[in-house]
């Protein structure tokens, strides 16, 4: 009878700890962006983009460090009442910011967006994160996962881990005290005096 006990009890435990394992495994293999809403979403607003005026050079480039270009811009706006920030980022041999001005396509890598979305994701500030590659595709990561929506959310490295350090608690790094660059506002004047209420 105490085997029989034994043998049950250790069968609820083990049972137990495959379940976990089994959730953990299904949240690794299903990650919380990529999904066919996230990548309709990122398609949609890469024509909103290109119809407002957010790509292309606004004269206001400067020199970052990785994981963005050495040479780089930041655009923001609203779209369908959204903030929405982009950034455009350029590489390359001997890249300078004079080059890029002569030549934006030949050093264009990737534009990244992050898009304000009420209710998406509270615990991360809302943002919607988009990386396109120079022709408006979605970037893919190595396993083949389109980066549009809570990119690598709950992983130690990526947008969200990354952006969470900017200060002002907002996660964008070009509100932060000390920034080396110009922000280029895209429509309407009266609503970037709102920014403040849209940041919230």
């Amino acid at each position: 009878m105490k085997l029989l006990k034994v043998s049950i009890i250790a069968g609820v435990i083990l049972g137990f700890g495959s379940t976990i394992l089994a959730e953990d495994a299904t949240k690794m293999m299903n990650p919380q962006f990529g999904t066919k809403e996230d990548i309709a979403f990122a398609k949609d607003m890469w024509q909103k983009l290109s119809k407002k005026g957010f790509l292309g050079v606004h004269n206001h480039l400067y020199i970052g460090g990785p994981p963005h270009g050495k040479v780089r811009e930041v655009v923001e706006g609203v779209i369908d009442n959204n903030l929405v920030i982009l950034k455009t980022n350029y590489g390359g041999k001997n890249i300078s910011i004079e080059k890029v001005k002569k030549n934006p396509n030949k050093y264009l890598k990737a534009i990244t967006v992050m898009v304000k979305r009420k209710g998406y994701d509270p615990e991360d500030k809302d943002w919607f994160w988009i990386k396109y590659a120079p022709n408006g595709k979605i970037v893919e990561n190595k396993k083949g996962i389109k980066l549009a929506g809570k990119v690598a959310k709950g992983m130690p490295i990526g947008c969200i881990a990354c952006h969470k350090s900017a200060s002002g608690d907002d996660f964008v790094f070009s509100h932060n005290k000390v920034v080396n660059a110009s922000v280029t506002w895209i429509g309407n004047k009266n609503l970037k005096d709102k920014f403040a209420t849209l940041m919230k």
